[in-house]
């Protein structure tokens, strides 16, 4: 009865943002798992984070063997500094699979939805928070977070949303707690932190009244870029052997690339967030972060990079359609937005032959082979086997402690490629030399091949060798 009493007080508004919200969590997650089942998480990431949780129950907290091979360092934190992973912990101990991060993402990612309609709902007429929603929750800029792979920065989208929302209800104590659990996203929230308590303290005008008014925001955002610096600084490197990314700094440039994808970008929230020029100091400091970078991928559709200026853009978008008269025009740059977040959207059913400038997408389409490896990867996931294997195989089994897609300092147990894949023929031509002369090919077909150390007997789980 207490739910249909609440469900009857909720405007059609309201219904169609909560299944807005819904409808993008259950297909976002389904395209995940899709990804995963076809083995398309090839670029690492995913692996790693699911590794580093795993070394909690194999008493080697946030240790993966990736950042251990390419950096010396012994764990996560020492390449970037997450420590919000460790929330994640009690969940992946009950369910230690690659597909609970996903799920996780997932679900953080649809409830930004519903927290944009809220925060949008608090301030603009409800349609017009409806057609914010709709932006959102079809940008491709989203979708491209939720698919890339798994990162702890798409818990920081929500978060964004409750810190403005706090904020705007002067909630003080939540907004300050909602700010720490940002900063534990990533070394780098401290921009949007920053920006979104100057960004507050100076709403009206910018003057030395205002800062008065407002010294608790001032101080936090010092105290942000205080931490920021510390983090990247002195903690990262006191783990490892220096911050991995300041060289992404120091040859900033700006071309007609990162002006196409800023353009882009703002044209899939219909230009919304330039409407209103007291969102420069919401957006000027994430912005600068990826314009400047030297990466191009921090200024390509399909990344996950745009999670600070995303939300805050679409918070920047619900503050200037209530203070600019745009109701007329809004049906127009709703449509905008809709056909830029389309054109940019990172999502491909079949492998493109040749990818949209400016577009990375993800690829649901099985590799050759998906069949062949799956009794193959079940296999090495309950054996004590230490493995070698491609990229596309490495989520999937990064429960164990000891996987590895670098040869450095590696005679592992197995070797497990698909030769019918580039990166696959690639990973055995580097371990070529001694699987030729320590190990012998157990298992091949359709491509897949696993090779075992000589002298191991592998009868015993169940596998017969196959032609070539």
């Amino acid at each position: 009865m207490v739910i249909k009493r609440f469900w009857t007080r909720l405007s059609n508004y309201d219904v169609t943002a909560v299944f807005i919200a819904l409808a993008y969590s259950a297909l976002l997650m389904h395209f995940s798992l899709v990804k995963f089942e076809c083995f398309r998480y090839t670029s690492l990431d995913l692996g790693i984070f699911t590794q580093s949780l795993a070394g909690f129950l194999h008493g080697r907290p946030l240790f993966n063997t990736v950042e251990r091979q390419l950096y010396g360092v012994p764990n996560h934190l020492a390449v970037h500094f997450q420590p919000v992973l460790v929330l994640l912990v009690p969940v992946f101990a009950v369910f230690p699979t690659p597909k609970t991060l996903l799920v996780l993402q997932t679900l953080a990612l649809g409830l930004s939805v519903l927290l944009a309609y809220v925060l949008a709902r608090e301030l603009l007429p409800p349609w017009e928070a409806l057609a914010v929603t709709v932006l959102y929750a079809f940008n491709s800029s989203l979708v491209g977070i939720n698919l890339f792979e798994f990162h702890p920065v798409s818990l920081a989208v929500p978060l964004f949303f409750l810190s403005a929302y706090f904020l705007i209800e002067n909630r003080w104590r939540a907004f300050y707690a909602t700010s720490f659990l940002l900063l534990l996203t990533k070394e780098d929230a401290f921009l949007g932190v920053t920006s979104l308590s100057l960004w507050w303290a100076f709403r009206d005008e910018i003057s030395l009244e205002s800062a008065r008014k407002n010294r608790p925001l001032l101080l936090l955002a010092a105290l942000s870029l205080l931490y920021g610096a510390v983090v990247i600084k002195l903690v990262i490197p006191a783990l490892g052997k220096g911050y991995l990314y300041e060289g992404l700094y120091t040859r900033p440039e700006f071309g007609r690339r990162k002006l196409l994808y800023f353009l882009l970008f703002n044209l899939s929230l219909g230009l919304l967030p330039l409407f209103r020029s007291k969102n420069a100091l919401l957006l000027t400091l994430p912005w600068l972060e990826n314009l400047l970078a030297s990466r191009p991928s921090q200024t390509t559709f399909g990344f996950h990079y745009s999670y600070m200026t995303l939300p805050l853009s679409v918070i920047g978008a619900v503050f200037a359609l209530r203070e600019l008269d745009l109701r007329r025009v809004l049906p127009f740059l709703l449509s905008v937005g809709l056909l830029a977040s389309l054109a940019t959207m990172p999502v491909e059913l079949n492998q493109p032959e040749k990818p949209l400038p400016l577009v990375y997408p993800s690829v649901l389409e099985p590799i050759p082979g998906r069949k062949a490896v799956e009794p193959v990867i079940e296999f090495l996931s309950n054996s004590n086997l230490s493995v070698y294997t491609q990229p596309a195989f490495y989520p999937a089994l990064a429960t164990k402690p000891d996987v590895y897609v670098y040869p450095a300092g590696v005679e592992p147990d197995a070797v497990l490629v698909n030769v019918k894949t580039y990166r696959g023929r690639l990973y055995l031509e580097r371990l070529q030399k001694m699987v030729n002369v320590k190990y012998r090919l157990v298992y091949s077909r359709d491509g897949v091949r696993l090779y075992v150390r000589e002298g191991l007997n592998v009868s015993v789980f169940g596998l017969v060798p196959q032609g070539s």
